[in-house]
């Protein structure tokens, strides 16, 4: 059992503060609605922004940026500052902040989180709570003070379109304790967390971006598998919570969470006790847009238990106009808006928004050095039927050859230089996760004059890209000494039983491939442990990804 660090136990002494008692300054009807809204911009779209918060908005979801956490500084003073001219409380600033496939926060000059897979995958509490610490230090210098997470969802379909490596693992228990230590290292960073995806995204066949997914769990799957998250952050006080886009018959047949006061009020707030807020998804996520319009879906969440609700890019003034009409016409009561009001204000004030509180920070060396730890605490060796490893006579030709995404290509070239510093005779190349005929055959033709191969396969969540497939199969049956790197879910395991010897990275970081390429080495022990029994192949043992010496 590792030794409680000091940054772990001063987070969790801090843990569970109680949200602020006092009723919120009266507003008009108008802008107290305007206080539940959160509204997406870009960086680039500051003036649609302007009468948005000269009308009181409450809240900006940050997505695209200019890469520089100076331009991201600026912008979330412009919005701060436009806030307080309209006399409205201060303004929640958000992002979504994940790692892994929600990438966008490197474009606001944010620097890149492990998946929280990879988290799950190294165990470590105290690095956890200290990574997170860091990062939300870090957030708070560029003017955010809120983050849409961390992910409590367990991903209990290997097949999940859209969770995958954004879960800690398939077990709540594992799911619960690396959760807690994310929330306590944010709180103590200064950053306001809303956990999601509520009542758990994690058995979902399909893509609440696209469609309304349907969950056949029960109840009882429903409070053993996916709850136990939310209820470790409930304990924890979380201030928000935020809603999934999915319907579950047993809890309520009729409407997804996010319009369910079954979920929301019933489940979430008189069983589970949930005192804080709750925040949608966004509403203009195809789930919701097939059965409502935005301005209409922000009504019926607010009656059925939401208070802060994610409109997007929907039409604001609209949203506005809709829950004052239905207010007005007695099919939202005044007292949902106010208690909804009260306890964003209430939220707000709790995490200290009403004083001005600079925010320095010591992120770069630190951060980077725990990144590097949990990555080679992380990465797995799942099998190794053939005993390649670690790989040995360092003069045979070593192609390494790689798929994945464009923008991943300068994170490829730290497993290239890991092996290259080390003295193996490497070559690698990078081809897009789609490779079409071409490149396929060039990848063909760089493995044919090798003597041994390195193959990293990328796939985001269940499904896997066909070419992408046929290629690394076609790779695989080639008879050559072959390593498989699953580099970002580990469920694309499944897809190669053939594989002898395989890694999980759990994400295409730059500290994950060079933890990779140490291993492969064998100078950096395999510490790693699967966080997800149902990502192993029909042919894999259970148990196997083993911790060395």
């Amino acid at each position: 059992m590792r030794r409680p660090s000091l940054l772990l136990a001063l987070s969790l002494l801090t843990a569970a503060p109680r949200l602020h008692a006092g009723s919120p300054p009266p507003l008009s009807l108008e802008r107290k609605i305007a206080q539940l809204l959160m509204i997406a911009v870009d960086a680039s779209e500051l003036p649609k922004a302007e009468a948005p918060l000269a009308a009181g908005l409450g809240g900006v979801q940050l997505q695209r940026g200019y890469y520089s956490l100076e331009d991201t500084r600026r912008f979330t003073e412009k919005l701060r500052n436009s806030a307080q001219k309209a006399g409205a409380p201060p303004l929640l600033i958000a992002v979504d902040y994940e790692g892994g496939s929600v990438y966008v926060p490197t474009t606001l000059g944010l620097a890149e989180l492990p998946t929280n897979m990879m988290l799950g995958a190294a165990g470590d509490e105290n690095n956890t709570a200290s990574l997170f610490y860091l990062a939300g230090r870090e957030l708070r210098r560029a003017g955010i003070n809120m983050v849409l997470g961390p992910v409590a969802d367990v991903n209990t379909n290997p097949e999940n379109p859209i969770i995958g490596v954004r879960a800690i693992g398939d077990s709540p228990d594992l799911v619960s304790r690396i959760l807690a230590a994310s929330l306590n290292g944010f709180r103590t960073g200064g950053i306001i967390s809303a956990v999601k995806h509520f009542p758990g995204h994690g058995a979902a066949g399909q893509d609440s971006h696209k469609v309304l997914p349907e969950i056949p769990l029960t109840m009882e799957q429903l409070a053993k598998e996916h709850l136990p998250p939310f209820a470790k952050a409930v304990e924890l006080n979380v201030p928000f919570v935020m809603t999934a886009h999915i319907l579950v018959p047993a809890l309520d047949p009729d409407e997804p969470a996010t319009f369910s006061k079954p979920a929301l009020t019933g489940l979430l707030r008189e069983k589970m006790g949930f005192k804080g807020a709750v925040i949608t998804d966004s509403l203009d996520m195809k789930a919701v847009t097939s059965r409502y319009p935005v301005h209409r879906a922000a009504a019926l969440a607010l009656n059925a238990g939401a208070d802060m609700l994610l409109i997007g890019k929907g039409d604001f003034r609209g949203t506005v106009r809709e829950i004052s009409r239905q207010v007005k016409a007695g099919l939202v009561s005044e007292s949902r808006v106010n208690e909804a009001y009260g306890r964003i204000y209430r939220a707000k004030k709790a995490a200290g928004l009403f004083k001005e509180t600079p925010y320095p920070s010591p992120f770069d060396k630190a951060y980077v050095n725990i990144a590097r730890t949990l990555a080679q605490e992380a990465v797995t060796v799942v099998s190794d039927k053939e005993g390649l490893l670690p790989l040995k006579d360092k003069t045979l030709k070593t192609a390494v050859i790689i798929f994945a995404p464009p923008r991943f290509a300068p994170n490829a070239l730290a497993l290239y230089r890991a092996l290259a510093l080390r003295g193996y005779a490497v070559e690698q190349s990078v081809f897009d996760i789609n490779p079409g005929a071409k490149a396929a055959g060039k990848a063909l033709a760089t493995a044919a004059k090798a003597d041994r191969l390195i193959i990293g396969s990328f796939q985001w969540a269940g499904s896997q890209n066909k070419n992408q497939k046929k290629t690394i199969k076609t790779l695989l049956a080639a008879g050559k000494p072959a390593v498989l790197l699953s580099l970002m879910s580990p469920y694309d395991l499944r897809n190669y039983p053939e594989a002898g010897t395989s890694l999980a990275l759990y994400g295409m970081t730059a500290p994950g491939m060079e933890a990779a390429g140490g291993i492969l080495s064998g100078d950096t022990p395999t510490l790693g442990r699967l966080p997800a029994e149902r990502a192993l192949p029909a042919a894999a043992a259970p148990g196997t990804g083993r911790r060395g010496p």
